[in-house]
């Protein structure tokens, strides 16, 4: 049964791997998740917008179109609340602060920054795995970051006292009754952070009923 599970989340990890408009950099990331799905997400550093990159290495970007084309990714941006801080630095980068807080229903997806250009995500499933990715870049994206001179480097951190079943982690501490999940990424090809846990289910506050078991 156990291979079954993780043969599913196996499955689902590669479905959730999709390239971002947005790219980080000099990051950290933390992610603190109770084992009944509550969340805190934050980010602090850079975030770079992919296709205005690729403009720049292509030269396609006027000087008197710049300002513009920068203001209107920072407004792209702030579309999230969650997003406290946007500073425009040049040439499609972006100092930003985001904090999220929540609770995942049975079946959700939440992600920074939205869906349609996610960095992070997170799953909850009607089986009571909670899956967390982030995404991985292309090659050809990568070789982009090193003809513009510019890299991805950060570290990412899960914080749960959650029972988890699968974890790719550069490192794993213990912190009381809970763990940290270290991932150190020091290039674009490194392996991006996943890890799936089983939520506890909380007597004080019950989820919705399943669908199947909804009349």
């Amino acid at each position: 049964m156990a291979r079954d599970w993780l043969k599913r989340f196996g499955m689902l990890a590669a479905l959730l791997v999709l390239s971002s408009c947005y790219i980080p950099d000099k990051f950290k990331s933390e992610l603190r998740l109770s084992r009944y799905g509550d969340y805190s997400l934050t980010f602090k550093g850079d975030i770079m917008y992919a296709p205005i990159l690729d403009d720049y290495r292509k030269n396609k970007i006027k000087p008197e179109d710049e300002a513009e084309r920068q203001e209107n990714i920072r407004r792209d941006l702030i579309r999230d609340i969650a997003f406290r801080k946007v500073e425009a630095k040049g040439k499609g980068r972006f100092a930003v602060e985001y904090e999220r807080v929540g609770r995942l229903e049975r079946v959700q997806l939440t992600s920074l920054i939205r869906r349609d250009a996610r960095m992070i995500s997170m799953r909850s499933l009607e089986n009571g795995a909670i899956v967390v990715n982030a995404n991985a870049m292309k090659p050809s994206d990568a070789q982009i970051l090193a003809e513009l001179g510019l890299g991805m480097e950060g570290e990412f951190r899960i914080t749960t006292d959650a029972n988890v079943v699968e974890n790719n982690a550069t490192e794993i501490r213990q912190f009381g009754k809970a763990r940290v999940y270290v991932w150190k990424i020091e290039n674009p090809l490194a392996p991006m952070p996943h890890l799936v846990m089983i939520r506890d289910p909380d007597p004080e506050r019950p989820l919705a009923p399943r669908v199947s078991e909804q009349k």
